[in-house]
């Protein structure tokens, strides 16, 4: 993925073990490059551009036959599929609110499929980013949620956030992790007999 580092991914790694000697709770972090493929967007855009060059032809006065509309249509849809289709490019064409409910939904989508939810004593927490939607969410079971509560939870992703904007994506991920477990050992502490549930690594998906 190229966003972060062996070095960068270490640091993580060993934050969330760190925040974990202090809380029975079991973190997981998650960078995604993106939360969707995007393809429903890029083929709107790529219709729209193929039928709006040879209508303004047409609009303009132009003296064209059906077969050259055709070609014009097939060439502009060939053009606009080849910018519109590109990685990159893909998040861009949809609205903010669809990337944040995709980023929302991904989120979610992990926290089961990272089985976080599936710890001794229902305490996961996970921490999810998606580049390319800028999106941030701590997704906690139901309980520690309650006991958090929303604004702490929103303090420590603007906090993130700020990090990843001035470029310290790895800082940003260290910080929240260490946030996050100050948070958990004050409802959750550690306690003798606490195992490791759950995998330290960066997960990248």
């Amino acid at each position: 993925m190229g966003f972060m580092n062996d070095a960068d991914k270490a640091r993580v790694r060993d934050a969330i073990a760190a925040a974990e000697r202090k809380t029975s709770g079991e973190f997981v972090a998650v960078l995604a490059e993106r939360s969707d493929h995007y393809l429903f967007f890029p083929m709107l855009w790529t219709a729209i551009a193929s039928l709006i060059v040879p209508g303004a032809m047409l609009l303009a006065g132009a003296d064209l036959s059906l077969l050259l509309i055709y070609a014009i249509q097939l060439a502009g849809f060939i053009v606009a599929a080849v910018v519109f289709f590109q990685p990159s490019i893909r998040p861009r064409l949809a609205p903010a609110g669809f990337r944040h409910d995709y980023g929302h939904r991904f989120a979610h989508e992990q926290f089961f499929f990272q089985g976080v939810y599936r710890t001794r004593e229902r305490s996961g927490v996970l921490l999810f980013v998606s580049i390319a939607e800028r999106y941030v969410e701590i997704v906690a079971d139901e309980g520690i949620h309650r006991n958090v509560g929303e604004a702490h939870w929103q303090k420590i992703v603007d906090t993130f956030i700020a990090e990843v904007k001035a470029g310290r994506i790895a800082d940003g991920f260290v910080e929240a992790v260490g946030a996050i477990g100050e948070a958990m050992a004050t409802h959750y502490p550690r306690k003798a007999d606490d195992t490791n549930e759950l995998s330290n690594r960066l997960i990248e998906v």
